[in-house]
């Protein structure tokens, strides 16, 4: 059975819809005042745990309620009102996933004919049953039918005389949701607002709400009933709208969509109308005001009042009822705008213990995003410019910083490694006392990270020293562990690509890894450079070369890429037809093989130089595609000021001046007889 249940029509009001894509961000809002359980999370959690109680099942064996489930459980108990309860919600549940499928495909008029006589007979059985011992849902499904046929003043007059006098229950509380939607229907928007902020249906207040939510249209209901209970989610809306659009405005979006774009001239009317409220004791929560007065200013530019508006809510009346968000919005404000000292860090410190002592009963973080945006805004530029990059990369490490992992590699191998130092020395502040208490080091990938991060370098002597410690066990345990050992760093990558097929990888012909991949060629680099400066003649040449296969081989464009490369993107798929800037790794490869491409031998010279045109070499291509519409399609466009086609050139002379000797893997080359064609 399908699980889509309609609790409120107000769910189905148009609101804007938005395609998004997850991008990583550091926009969170501070301001949450109405944080805590939906309405619609409160209840499907209870309606879940009833419907698994009824079937007797634990919480690892039930998963969602399904109608013929419980039909069969209820005739084993010679239960017949629940069996005919639940097959009658079935249907009513049927007509709710046609009406949320409306909005892709419109229902012709027999069809919704058909819809209304379903949810009229349902209806009458309903209310044949308010009188069972199962009057409680079966209410809940009167309502619910008439909230579908439009019968807004029955549900008004059904609550208000009847189910109103029930016992409390989560079926209830549902009832009651339908009641606020009846009274919106009816034009009762203050007595629908109120009840659906006591129940923390957000969702539904969005929808009534959603033209309202200027400073002016707060303003007026502020004026109506200066402690009405949606208040809090308008200031809420209003400030987080705010933030939105700053942030937006700075390059801090993240996937996440703002609705209005708040204006410096109405966020200073909004600081006004908080001032007022303050002022005035108009409000029984003057901290909720004072609040969000001290971020508007803060966001618009007044950073000291801020500071000095901030400090003072944490003192006023009902702040201890805004679920903490007064003090973590103090913290980014006094940490953004407090000298940097000793005094500082130890605020710094006492407010972090104090944000990461919050941990629900799934183990997430309360205050997770408050110090995440905290550390990226304020905390991460202060630290850095102060010189202090080690302490602050500790700090990131220790409260999940979702960018760690580019600051550490933007800060250089070098400074990785004092930051292992720095985790592992003890330390006489508090803030160095927190920071490390919380950060642990897996000691095998840094060991990994630091040496590869030389090798990418072709420091091979220094990356041989970190790698070595590294079990081979850790790199068994890597996504690359086939790819280390079917795939060969001595293969030429412009005459042979090593695919593994998915057996390979994943099944049955998956190999084992018994050898330290990385020590096994840093150690392979360090013989062959050793020996290359006293060789001579074509003996260094030939060397020159086969180091020059393994460069290109660690190279991001090679097959032994993760030997020398943290990651890959899948951007490089399609590198060819972009123009791309070579690493260390491939421009050493490029410099050995023009000296090899010295060499007098034909078969060495002739795969230097096949080489140099290899694709992954050349930072522009020698050729452009464009489309033709004379001829619908795609003409090529040579590109003669390109390195590569400089490399083809040099390659085609070279061939035309042994004519007969040309190997196959030259002359099979798609993109060497396409030169050809264009090389006058």
């Amino acid at each position: 059975m399908k699980r889509f249940i309609v609790i409120s029509l107000l769910a189905f009001m148009a609101l804007p819809m938005f395609a998004c894509i997850w991008v990583d961000t550091h926009n969170w809002y501070l301001f949450r005042v109405c944080d805590g359980e939906t309405f619609s999370e409160r209840v499907n959690k209870i309606t879940r745990d009833n419907w698994k109680a009824y079937l007797g099942l634990p919480a690892d064996k039930y998963f969602w309620f399904q109608a013929d489930e419980v039909m069969e459980a209820a005739n084993a108990k010679n239960d017949v009102l629940m069996a005919s309860y639940v097959k009658h919600l079935e249907v009513y549940v049927d007509v709710c996933n046609d009406i949320s499928g409306d909005q892709w495909d419109y229902p012709t008029k027999e069809e919704l004919d058909e819809r209304n006589r379903t949810i009229t007979n349902i209806r009458l059985y309903a209310s044949s049953k308010l009188k069972t011992r199962l009057r409680s849902q079966h209410a809940l499904l009167f309502m619910r039918c008439n909230m579908l046929l439009g019968r807004h003043e029955e549900n008004i007059k059904f609550w208000e005389e009847t189910a109103s006098q029930f016992i409390e229950s989560v079926y209830k509380e549902m009832m009651k949701n339908i009641y606020a939607g009846a009274l919106y229907h009816t034009g009762h928007y203050a007595e629908s607002g109120t009840i659906f902020a006591e129940q923390s249906d957000w969702n539904s207040l969005m929808t009534q709400y959603y033209q309202l939510r200027s400073c002016e249209a707060i303003t007026r209901e502020y004026n109506r009933d200066p402690n009405a209970a949606v208040l809090p989610f308008l200031l809420q809306d209003f400030v987080n709208n705010a933030q939105e659009a700053l942030d937006a405005n700075h390059d801090e979006g993240g996937g996440k969509l703002f609705i209005r774009d708040i204006k410096e001239t109405e966020a200073k009317e909004m600081i006004a109308l908080c001032g007022r409220a303050v002022a005035n004791n108009e409000t029984k929560n003057p901290a909720l005001w004072q609040t969000a007065k001290a971020w508007l200013e803060y966001l618009y530019g007044d950073k000291q009042k801020a500071a000095t508006d901030i400090a003072a809510a944490l003192k006023m009346d009902g702040a201890d009822q805004l679920n903490d968000v007064p003090r973590s919005i103090n913290f980014y404000i006094q940490c953004a705008t407090q000298p940097l000292n000793k005094e500082y860090d130890d605020f710094v410190a006492q407010e972090l213990e104090w944000m990461g002592g919050f941990v629900d009963e799934n183990g997430d973080k309360k205050f997770y995003r408050d110090i995440d945006r905290t550390i990226d805004q304020v905390l991460k530029p202060r630290y850095m410019a102060a010189g202090r990059q080690i302490q602050c990369l500790a700090l990131m490490s220790a409260y999940d910083y979702s960018g760690f992992s580019f600051a550490l590699d933007s800060l250089g191998v070098e400074n990785a490694i004092k930051y292992v130092a720095y985790v592992d020395t003890p330390s006489d502040t508090n803030l160095d006392r927190l920071i490390k208490s919380q950060v642990t080091v897996e000691k095998d990938a840094m060991n990994d990270y630091i040496g590869t991060k030389y090798m990418h370098e072709g420091k091979w002597e220094e990356a041989a020293k970190w790698v070595e410690k590294v079990p081979v066990s850790f790199y068994a345990e890597t996504s690359y562990e086939p790819y280390a050992v079917l795939r060969k760093w001595t293969v030429e990558p412009w005459i042979k690509r090593q695919w593994l097929s998915d057996a390979q990888v994943w099944g049955d012909q998956k190999p084992t890894l018994t050898f330290n991949p990385k020590l096994a060629i840093a150690k392979e680099m360090m013989a062959k450079e050793a020996g290359l400066n006293v060789l001579k003649g074509n003996l260094r040449l030939q060397r020159c070369y086969d180091l020059a296969v393994r460069y290109a081989q660690l190279d991001v464009t090679g097959d032994c890429w993760f030997l020398a490369n943290e990651s890959k993107t899948r951007a490089l798929d399609w590198i060819y037809e972009d123009h791309f800037e070579l690493e260390y790794l491939g421009k050493k490869a490029v410099s050995l093989l023009k000296e090899a491409a010295k060499s007098k031998d034909f078969h060495l010279r002739e795969r230097a130089l096949f080489a140099l045109a290899y694709c992954y070499l050349n930072s522009d291509k020698w050729h452009s595609h464009e489309w033709d519409e004379a001829s619908s399609s795609y003409r090529w466009i040579s590109n003669p000021a390109s390195q590569q086609y400089a490399a083809f050139a040099a390659l085609v002379d070279f061939e035309r001046q042994n004519e007969g000797q040309i190997s196959t893997f030259v002359s099979n080359c798609d993109e060497y007889r396409q030169f050809i064609k264009q090389y006058k």
